[in-house]
């Protein structure tokens, strides 16, 4: 028999309740385990952030997770098992199961500075005497190249593809490439592969929010890149504490070798359970057969029927769009913005005020706009943001 969380979930009861009968009932369901330790859960309507806590599990994922913790496995026997099949799965030479995006990149980089090479492994972070360079273009330098450093490796920026060509050297060990950030700087993803090709340097590409679009979990490999690298706890809606690392065998063996569970690795820290490994597993297998037009369709209703509710309110305009992609997250977005003179209220201050409700609602503010994402939104949650944003924004 469904519960009544299950029932007040369905779009039945999202269409027939009024809101605030609706809001007040789901506030009251949503997250008892943490509103124990005095943590408000939340309907994000922001994105994919690990702040946030990524994405939420298919239910796949969540019962192969349950059945895993039921039994004992050889762990590295499991690793190469559950990689292999999401391999075949992702027609990708190999493939391994990480502790997340970030420990993909650690991973990533760890296996093009020691190879198959033992010594090396045990050795990593001290990198003297072994390739010790990996270049990246100025513009894709971010927060999380911190674990491609942690291997001792030394960045090197470059601008133009001349001095990408001029940079490489007998100690670059890798090139890294940031697939979200390619409109950002003068280098095209066609000519940072070619270089890498033709030097006989790994090029990685660092993908890990970058699903949708679906085909990227093929297609990146298939283009030419060396490695490719997803988080498992974003798109993929798999385990928050998993991610996926593609690409050459031998490359994907190396990062075995830096992995956990060997001791005396870089990668004993990155550990991923048999729970994750199998989560992740039924999530790519979710994935892979997923009717990613419908969810893009229902991602927009959810965004225009926010939409709807806020042309009541004076002085607010809104915009559905999808970003550009590279350089973008493809997928339904709502834009809000308001005059001034008629509402005088700053974004960041109507972001603080559904933060502060219930349901606590997290968006996107700027000093320009707010934006809202879709592709988190369960069934009748569009309809709260949208009674909400209504309420805070009528009743200044």
């Amino acid at each position: 028999m469904p519960s009544r969380r299950d029932l007040l979930l369905s779009p039945l009861a999202a269409a027939l309740l009024p809101r605030r009968t609706y809001a007040v009932q789901l506030a009251s369901l949503h997250g008892e385990m943490y509103r124990q330790l005095g943590i408000r859960p939340l309907i994000n309507a922001a994105g994919t952030y690990t702040t946030l806590t990524g994405s939420l599990l298919v239910p796949q994922a969540r019962e192969a997770m349950a059945e895993a913790s039921k039994y004992f496995v050889p762990l590295i026997d499991l690793q190469q098992a559950a990689g292999a099949r999401i391999a075949k799965l992702l027609d990708a030479p190999a493939a391994i199961v990480t502790s997340g995006g970030a420990g993909g990149i650690l991973l990533a980089t760890a296996a093009c500075v020691t190879g198959k090479d033992l010594e090396k492994v045990k050795r990593i972070p001290d990198v003297a005497g072994m390739k010790s360079e990996v270049i990246m273009v100025r513009e894709h330098r971010m927060g999380f190249d911190h674990a491609c450093r942690a291997v001792g490796v030394r960045i090197i920026e470059v601008d133009t593809a001349d001095a990408l060509k001029a940079a490489i050297n007998p100690k670059t060990a890798m090139l890294f490439w940031v697939n979200i950030s390619e409109p950002k700087g003068k280098i095209t993803a066609k000519e940072f592969l070619a270089a890498g090709k033709r030097a006989g340097v790994p090029v990685f590409n660092d993908a890990a929010a970058e699903l949708p679009p679906a085909e990227n979990l093929s297609v990146l490999v298939k283009q030419g890149f060396d490695l490719v690298g997803f988080s498992g706890g974003k798109g993929l809606r798999g385990p928050q504490a998993s991610g996926l690392l593609l690409g050459r065998a031998d490359l994907i063996e190396a990062a075995h070798m830096n992995n956990n569970p060997h001791s005396d690795t870089i990668g004993r820290t990155c550990k991923v359970g048999k729970e994750e490994i199998m989560g992740l597993l039924a999530a790519v297998e979710v994935y892979s057969k997923r009717d990613h037009g419908a969810e893009m369709k229902l991602w927009h209703g959810y965004m225009q029927n926010v939409a709807r509710d806020l042309k009541r309110v004076r002085g607010v305009t809104t915009e559905v769009y999808v970003p550009p992609y590279p350089g973008g997250h493809p997928v339904p977005y709502l834009r809000v913005k308001w005059d001034g003179a008629v509402l005088p209220l700053k974004y960041e201050e109507c972001a603080q005020r559904l933060r502060d409700g219930e349901p606590r609602i997290e968006v996107n503010a700027s000093k320009d706009e707010l934006t809202l994402a879709s592709y988190l939104l369960n069934p009748g949650e569009d309809r709260i943001v949208g009674w909400r944003m209504a309420e805070v924004l009528g009743n200044l």
